[in-house]
């Protein structure tokens, strides 16, 4: 299965966003989640799971542009910690699916690439049906002072197949694998972009690791799986002003981007 779509660096991303009209204005949304780390072997077989928590951010805009900062600390894999940054998260234009790209520390392994491609219908559906502080989407349900006022068609995670019992998630991890952008043992230690378009499917959630100790391993981040995502602000921003400074969050590419819309 290939899903195409635009690829390269986030500021490309920017630039490509900027030639369309911009909207009239965008909302930001910050969500405090849980959810579940799986790790998987080359075979799909299962290795480790440990539970995971962070925040994300969202800024629908027109519908082209996301982004998060998803800082996932101490979770133990093969006795030490590791810790996910310089985290990524951008839609794939017309579909409900993310491509997320990160990197990871672990036991003195730096800059670890990883990537994945998540499902995130259930987050769009919840967003559509119109989200306020305080809601939360804990699997498919979306509830609002306790009750539960819609099931908003949360995916299962490819990794549920094992029988881990998570349950759907609002950004469920698929089994698409990401093209690698980087040269495995050249480039890709401390890449924060290495995976991108086309992608395929070979039926393991996650994509593969390329580089690091334990290439061939798949990490899933299922966000919300069995947990919850829990919205923690709502913020109207008009647009350009919001387009340009939430990009600006994005390693500060996002002033990079203008200048070259306007050289």
């Amino acid at each position: 299965m290939n899903t195409p779509y635009r690829t390269g660096a986030v500021s490309a991303l920017l630039l490509a966003a900027s030639v369309f009209p911009a909207p009239a204005s965008a909302t930001i949304y910050q969500f405090d989640f849980t959810g579940q780390f799986t790790l998987l072997d080359p075979g799909g077989g299962f290795i480790d799971q440990q539970p995971i928590s962070s925040m994300l951010t969202y800024d629908d805009g027109a519908g082209t542009g996301f982004s998060a900062s998803l800082l996932i600390d101490n979770f133990i894999t093969f006795g030490a910690t590791a810790t996910i940054y310089d985290v990524s998260l951008r839609r794939v234009t017309g579909s409900s699916l993310i491509l997320g790209n990160m990197l990871a520390d672990w036991n003195g392994n730096d800059g670890v690439p990883l990537s994945m491609v998540w499902d995130a219908s259930g987050l769009f559906n919840a967003i559509g049906d119109g989200l306020q502080v305080g809601d939360v989407i804990s699997g498919t349900d979306l509830s609002r002072g306790g009750s539960v006022i819609a099931d908003v068609g949360s995916a299962l995670p490819a990794s549920d197949s094992l029988g881990l019992g998570q349950g759907p998630a609002p950004l469920a991890v698929t089994a698409l694998n990401t093209s690698t952008l980087c040269t495995p043992g050249l480039d890709c230690l401390g890449n924060a972009l290495s995976g991108g378009a086309p992608f395929s499917d070979d039926g393991i959630g996650g994509s593969p690791m390329v580089d690091g100790p334990f290439p061939g391993l798949n990490v899933n981040f299922d966000i919300g799986s069995g947990h919850s995502l829990t919205v923690s602000s709502i913020i109207p921003a008009p647009v350009p002003a919001a387009f340009w400074s939430f990009g600006s969050g994005l390693l500060g590419l996002a002033g990079i981007a203008g200048r070259r819309r306007t050289g």
